[in-house]
C-alpha cells in the first residue's frame, strides 16, 4: 500500500476514534493536501450514495438517471459549493476579527473533517433515512467548526458564526439544485426533490 494512502487511512482513523488532535498534525503536511481533497470528495460521494439507496429501495423509478444526477453530480456540485463554505469561512474571519486564516491548511483540515459524511451510507436503512442524512449534515457542520479552530488556534463566538455562514451558503445551494424533476444534490436532498415534486403541479421523477 503506498505510504500516503496508508498514511491518510491511519489519520481517518484517529478521526473516526474522535482523536481531534490530528488536525494540528494536519495543518503543516503539506503532502495532505491531495488526499484532504479526495476526502471531501468521497464523503460527498458517500452520501450521495447512500440517498440513491433509500431512493431505489422506495421504489420511486428511473433509478439510473437519478443515480447521475444526485451520486455524479451532487457530488461535484456539493464539492464546489465545499468550496464556496471554506470561502465564505475566510472572509468572514477577515472581516469580522481580522483573523489569519491560512486557506491551504484550512483545505485540509476541513477536508479530513468531511468524513464523517460516510454516516450518510446508512441512508439506506429506509425508515430512518431522512435521519440519518440530516445526522451526517450536522456531524459535517460540527467536524468541520474543530477544524476551523484547530486551524486559526482558537474558538469563538466570531469562529461560530463563520462556519455557520458557510455551511448555510452551501445547504442553500444544494437546496435551489434539489427539485421534482432535477435530484442535483446528494443525500436528504433528494427527500426536498420529491416533497417539490409532490407540491408541484407537474409530478414528474426523471
Amino acid at each position: 500500500m503506498p505510504p500516503l494512502l496508508t498514511t491518510t487511512l491511519r489519520r481517518l482513523r484517529r478521526l473516526a476514534t474522535l482523536d481531534d488532535a490530528i488536525y494540528d498534525e494536519l495543518r503543516f503536511d503539506s503532502a495532505a493536501t491531495l488526499p484532504a481533497v479526495a476526502v471531501t470528495a468521497i464523503g460527498l460521494f458517500a452520501l450521495g450514495l447512500g440517498g440513491w439507496l433509500w431512493w431505489l429501495l422506495s421504489d420511486f423509478g428511473n433509478t439510473g438517471t437519478v443515480f447521475i444526477k444526485t451520486v455524479i453530480l451532487g457530488t461535484i456540485f456539493g464539492f464546489v459549493a465545499w468550496l464556496a463554505w471554506l470561502l465564505v469561512v475566510y472572509t468572514v474571519l477577515r472581516r469580522i476579527s481580522g483573523a489569519t486564516v491560512q486557506v491551504e491548511q484550512l483545505l485540509r483540515t476541513a477536508g479530513f473533517a468531511s468524513g464523517v459524511l460516510v454516516i450518510g451510507l446508512l441512508m439506506v436503512i429506509t425508515p430512518i433515512a431522512f435521519g440519518v442524512g440530516i445526522l451526517a449534515l450536522v456531524a459535517w457542520a460540527g467536524t468541520t467548526q474543530i477544524a476551523i479552530e484547530r486551524t486559526i488556534g482558537r474558538g469563538g463566538s466570531d469562529v461560530l458564526v463563520a462556519n455557520l455562514a458557510g455551511f448555510g451558503v452551501w445547504l442553500m445551494i444544494m437546496s435551489l439544485l434539489a427539485s421534482g424533476t432535477n435530484q442535483v444534490a446528494p443525500g436528504p436532498f433528494l427527500a426536498e426533490s420529491v416533497w417539490d415534486a409532490i407540491t408541484s403541479v407537474s409530478v414528474a421523477f426523471g
